[in-house]
């Protein structure tokens, strides 16, 4: 015997969050890739898609055209630096999977370590992004100035945080004997990915006179002699009492609340969202109880 309720649809929300998952790759990694480009070679179409995509108005190569435009939240972020990046030079391209950065990598916590160089202290290149979209070297032996080491002239590549690309685009070395190009060629790299969590949030209100019937089966007992004659007879069950034990019809016993199962309108051939409690609660013969059931999306 089922018993249903409409919902007050005053007592339902949505709320929204944002949340950060941690993540370390190797080149070995599913989902995680490495490329050398190089303009005018094979691996020249890398090299023209991020022309197009990324750098066309940031280079001083082609400093008439227009970059053909997309919806990138780098884009709208003030302090990228886009004008290290020219034609018939060497690069690295580092592509993540969507599966690992989700919406986004989080700006700030993009950070590369390589583990094939090493300078005369042991000392491997570290590469990180500066929250803009700009990657600088946390270690470098050569600098092109003494600014910031993150600035315009420091500066040694890009993230784009929402398409999971690094792009190493600096013609320089780490060191007298290690050029940027070569760095993304085995490294490990740590990074934040951004989630967004939509919370539905129904409150449901069991009034004392509603759902005093228990579903639990091993509280049902044969049914008498007298039942049993009357539904052969009839044909008919007994619906005032489908064979409840005595000791569970009395008015001093209440049911327990286990679960809560939520139907879509007018289809109540199967719950589409069950909550299971954490412990059993009594229905209250007084009061009516208000059960809060959260669905994370």
């Amino acid at each position: 015997m089922f018993v249903y309720k409409n919902i007050d649809k005053s007592g339902t929300s949505i709320d929204k969050s944002v949340v950060h998952y941690s993540h370390n790759l190797n080149t070995g990694s599913a989902g995680f890739s490495s490329i050398h480009y190089i303009s005018g070679s094979v691996s020249e179409s890398h090299w023209k898609s991020l022309n197009a995509l990324f750098y066309t108005s940031g280079s001083p190569t082609y400093t008439g055209e227009s970059k053909f435009y997309y919806n990138s939240s780098n884009f709208t972020l003030n302090g990228q630096f886009l004008s290290k990046f020219h034609g018939y030079v060497s690069g690295s391209i580092l592509s993540i999977s969507q599966k690992h950065f989700g919406e986004k990598i989080k700006p700030g916590s993009f950070k590369l370590t390589n583990n094939s160089y090493t300078d005369k202290d042991g000392n491997s290149p570290i590469i990180k992004d500066d929250k803009f979209g700009n990657l600088y070297s946390t270690n470098a032996i050569h600098s092109q100035s003494i600014t910031s080491i993150s600035s315009s002239d420091n500066y040694v590549g890009n993230i784009f945080y929402d398409m999971g690309l690094v792009v190493i685009t600096e013609t320089g070395s780490w060191s007298g004997s290690v050029n940027y190009s070569d760095i993304g060629e085995n490294h490990n790299t740590e990074f934040e990915s951004t989630e967004t969590i939509h919370t539905h949030q129904y409150s449901v209100t069991t009034n004392p006179n509603e759902f005093d019937y228990s579903m639990n089966y091993t509280l049902r007992c044969l049914p008498t002699t007298s039942e049993a004659t009357y539904e052969e007879a009839t044909g008919s069950a007994i619906i005032a009492n489908p064979y409840l034990c005595a000791e569970f019809t009395s008015s001093d016993w209440q049911p327990y609340v286990t679960a809560i199962a939520l139907y879509n309108e007018n289809e109540f051939n199967e719950p589409v969202i069950v909550a299971h409690l954490p412990r059993p609660i009594m229905k209250s013969k007084k009061v009516a109880i208000t059960y809060k059931i959260r669905l994370d999306i």
